[in-house]
């Protein structure tokens, strides 16, 4: 079912925002990616009316892909979609390779390692800097996507692949995917940016709670930006980081993914049009 019509137009639900397909953008060769195939979002568990059930179930969802760690699902269970396969594999990890978990107890252990950072470089850290230090990892051996890209081969579609807020891990899942689907730069940008304007009321919200603060240091404003939106500067730094490694992003997709040029094509004959 063709829910949206729009590139990174916003699947419209009672209980929650930001959910979205990739249906619509720009890829190789001028083609468009297929709509009703590959849907992002979050949390699950706030869609709790029956409306927003029926719509959840009106995508024909064969797969959800659950990026979260154990401690933020367990809190938030995602509710059983008829016809869909749920899996979960944890979008961010730390140093030692166990789960980063964005629960309160999670978000308390940032914050220290943070502090200790800065204790370490001898000086304050930005919060984009320290943001940064996430994202440079995600894209690097990383089981989730390693399950999302296995998901797109076997062609294991509708998917939808989620986290908390559908920003961070789900971002950049959005951006892999449609990295490897030949899409631009700046279109990987805007649906990546797209956040900022469907968590908007969320946004406007924590700068209002927190105006007192944030007029003492206009710093805070942009620390919040990236705890409730996303760094617009995020989308190009992981492309680059991509590129700075592997040479290319089809190098990249290659030794990362077995993405060779014969499965690549194959993938984009997939889920282009």
């Amino acid at each position: 079912m063709q829910v949206v019509f729009s590139p990174g137009a916003e699947i419209k639900f009672e209980g929650a925002n930001n959910f979205r397909e990739l249906g619509g953008y720009r890829a190789a060769d001028g083609r468009q990616v297929k709509y009703g195939l590959l849907y992002r979002g979050g949390n699950l568990d706030l869609l709790k009316s029956e409306a927003d059930h029926a719509r959840l179930a009106s995508l024909g969802l064969r797969e959800i892909l659950d990026l979260r760690s154990a401690g933020e699902s367990a809190a938030h269970p995602d509710p059983a979609v008829p016809g869909a396969h749920y899996q979960r594999v944890c979008g961010m990890r730390n140093a030692d390779g166990t789960e980063m978990d964005f629960s309160g107890q999670g978000i308390e252990r940032l914050r220290q390692e943070k502090e200790a950072f800065e204790r370490s470089v001898g000086r304050p850290v930005h919060d984009f800097e320290w943001f940064s230090a996430l994202y440079r990892e995600m894209p690097f051996r990383n089981p989730a996507y390693h399950a999302l890209f296995a998901l797109l081969e076997g062609r294991r579609v509708p998917v939808l692949f989620h986290c908390s807020g559908g920003k961070d891990r789900t971002g950049v899942a959005a951006m892999l995917i449609l990295l490897a689907l030949g899409a631009s730069d700046k279109t990987i940008a805007e649906d990546f940016e797209k956040t900022n304007i469907w968590r908007r009321p969320e946004l406007e919200a924590v700068w209002a709670e927190h105006a007192e603060e944030i007029a003492a240091d206009p710093a805070r404003k942009d620390f919040y930006l990236g705890v409730f939106g996303v760094h617009p500067e995020s989308a190009p730094f992981v492309l680059s980081i991509i590129r700075e490694r592997y040479g290319s992003a089809d190098a990249y997709l290659e030794a990362e993914y077995g993405l060779t040029p014969a499965r690549l094509m194959r993938l984009r004959r997939m889920y282009l049009e």
